[in-house]
């Protein structure tokens, strides 16, 4: 038995969690305006099966979304990917996220060496380096429906990666590693 159950309702996404009666209790109602906002702020990062399947009904639904909508979605759903393809590929460590909190992180090995994946910096990083190129070149509109078609060819028919999306997301972090043997880690987030 699933530790949740989350389903669809005219209001929004309801979210249950087993208890150890085995029921389901009542945990959240969200409503389908609020979701891709709270999957691309990493409101269930901790917790990717949660995570996919509250993307996966939030597709389901019948919400009129935005291209907004669709580009945080497809910016999540192609960092879902790379980090679950990094996480099989090379496995995880665990580090110490905050004093006395420490959490399991996928790895990157690339051409120039290794680096820790982290969600919300991944979203960042594609927001930063593959949106803001497309937004700056065709403006906000254009860039937007854009950047949606690039990510769409970034996802494999498998659900995982294409080959575009691997290559893409492997020159990214290639680059990072890149600059920062060159130049140190950077003091604050910086375009890579």
């Amino acid at each position: 038995m699933s530790r949740y159950h989350v389903e669809n309702t005219p209001d929004g996404i309801k979210i249950s969690q087993h208890t150890a009666e085995r029921l389901y209790a009542h945990v959240d109602l969200i409503p389908y305006a609020d979701v891709m906002p709270l999957l691309d702020a990493g409101e269930w990062d901790e917790d990717m099966d949660l995570a996919l399947t509250i993307a996966v009904k939030w597709g389901e639904s019948d919400y009129d979304y935005t291209n907004e909508d669709a580009l945080l979605m497809w910016r999540w759903l192609i960092a879902y990917a790379f980090n679950r393809e990094q996480r099989e590929a090379n496995g995880t460590v665990t580090v110490e996220w905050r004093p006395g909190e420490f959490k399991e992180c996928a790895v990157y090995q690339g051409e120039y060496g290794a680096i820790n994946l982290y969600l919300a910096a991944e979203r960042f990083a594609m927001a930063n380096n593959i949106e803001g190129a497309l937004i700056e070149k065709y403006g906000v509109e254009q860039g937007t429906i854009n950047a949606v078609q690039f990510y769409a060819a970034m996802r494999g028919e498998s659900g995982g990666l294409s080959e575009l999306g691997r290559e893409v997301l492997s020159e990214l972090h290639d680059g990072f590693i890149q600059q920062i043997h060159e130049s140190g880690m950077p003091e604050a987030p910086t375009a890579h």
